[in-house]
């Protein structure tokens, strides 16, 4: 259904014909324009051919990822999953790639991460077990993700309990917590095991204490990124 709406979005982009669209999951109509009064469905955009478009990828080999690098679009990859769904999200951008005859850019591939930085990795590690992070993933993203029988996303193998997933093993094997040398490490760490990628996507959360996530963010930015910017 996103890949026929896509499509069809592509199409009304670069002519918007008049007419009824059918389809299984949707019918709608583009009017006759009305010239003498000036009245038409403005459905181009100024951006020739048309805007970036970017397809996230969850799972493990996703198909939505063999679907962006067949088209040559920014792939995006969940926040959830270990390093080692990573480097299969990479597996499924090169497939689509080959379908089309492209070569994939690294560089295009953003990788969201939870991302937290303080003076030293205990505090940061605390700022996170007691603050928003800790708070959202206990209370929203593990049940959810529990309720639709999906905790292996944060699973590094297929042995550890479903139990064992909590805010502790996210900091140990998913997120990237600790002070300016530490996350600079894990980032380094990133990088290598998934062979290279384009853009970090830092998810947002509530800053509660506020003045944690901002020094989190200016820890990051003055302290960490200076110290990757020979990664290319």
């Amino acid at each position: 259904m996103s890949q026929d709406s896509i499509e069809l979005i592509l199409d009304m982009w670069a002519k918007p014909e008049p007419g009824l669209y059918n389809h299984k999951h949707w019918n709608f109509n583009i009017p006759e324009p009305v010239p003498e009064i000036g009245l038409r469905v403005h459905m181009q955009p100024y951006q020739k051919p048309h805007p970036p478009i970017a397809v996230a990828g969850v799972s493990s080999r996703s198909d939505t990822l063999v679907y962006a690098g067949e088209k040559g679009w920014i792939p995006l990859s969940i926040n959830l999953v270990p390093s080692a769904t990573l480097n299969t999200h990479w597996e499924a951008i090169e497939e689509g790639a080959k379908k089309s005859g492209r070569i994939p850019d690294r560089g295009q591939w953003r990788i969201a991460r939870e991302v937290h930085v303080a003076e030293t990795t205990e505090q940061a590690r605390q700022e996170v077990l007691e603050g928003t992070i800790g708070r959202d993933f206990r209370q929203y993203f593990i049940p959810l993700m529990a309720h639709m029988e999906a905790l292996s996303l944060f699973k590094t193998n297929d042995d550890i309990p479903d139990e064992a997933i909590d805010p502790e093993y996210l900091i140990n094997n998913v997120w990237i917590v600790g002070s300016p040398d530490d996350v600079t490490e894990q980032i380094r760490e990133l990088y290598k095991q998934v062979g290279g990628f384009g853009v970090l996507l830092a998810m947002g959360h509530e800053w509660d204490p506020r003045e944690s996530g901002e020094n989190s963010m200016k820890l990051l930015a003055n302290k960490v990124l200076p110290s990757l910017s020979d990664l290319n």
